[in-house]
């Protein structure tokens, strides 16, 4: 009798991208493709039509930094393991991926040589993340106050990354508060904590840093 294959949900807003890591996937023997989805909507109703026992997950969906998707998952499929494949820098979101409940985080640069590896070690029931990044998690363990001291895009909360990222979009701050739902001045409030934190001057300097930012994902 043939071994059941472990059925994976592939979720990325890029066409190109999600193909490709659906046919990795699926050339492995020990995975099957279940379901792929492009948004955050069609990622929840194929989770919970398919129940998969995994999902490779980009948490950029469209103008959303996901980790509140990642809570989702856990609400309407607990068992399912979480795999972050993103183009954002772990050192900047692995932690809070982990944190929101993923279990493991890859970059895309690392893609071809790291998801099948890493799809079988959460399905095993361990974290995946890389060398460098485990070093880090044990650096800031043992040493907890020294973590304390975090400088630039790092430094920022969850929100206010959102705020950031579409702000280098090109969106308005009446804008960005209707995408996310906030006030307009929650929304200043956000953007001034930003420029604080990283140390920005002025408006324009802010609108050139979150241009930047937003271009380095994509």
């Amino acid at each position: 009798m043939a071994e059941q294959k472990h059925q994976i949900l592939v979720v990325d807003d890029h066409p190109i991208v999600r193909d490709g890591v659906a046919r990795l996937v699926a050339g492995d023997a020990r995975f099957a493709v279940c379901g792929e989805a492009s948004s955050w909507s069609e990622a929840i109703e194929c989770a919970a039509a398919k129940n998969p026992a995994a999902v490779v997950l980009d948490i950029s969906l469209g103008n959303r930094i996901g980790l509140d998707l990642i809570r989702e998952f856990k609400a309407i499929a607990p068992r399912m393991r979480v795999l972050i494949l993103s183009m954002h820098d772990e050192m900047v979101y692995a932690e809070r991926s982990l944190r929101a409940g993923a279990h493991g985080y890859v970059m895309k640069t690392d893609a071809v040589e790291k998801v099948l590896e890493a799809l079988e070690v959460v399905l095993g029931g361990r974290m995946y993340v890389s060398s460098r990044l485990s070093g880090l998690l044990l650096e800031k363990a043992l040493h907890p106050q020294g973590s304390n001291a975090r400088l630039g895009v790092g430094s920022l909360t969850n929100r206010e990354l959102e705020v950031l990222s579409l702000i280098g979009k090109g969106l308005s701050s009446d804008a960005v508060a209707d995408r996310l739902s906030l006030s307009l001045k929650t929304v200043e409030a956000h953007r001034g904590n930003i420029r604080a934190k990283l140390g920005l001057a002025s408006k324009e300097r802010l609108v050139e840093v979150a241009i930047r930012y937003t271009r380095e994902l994509q």
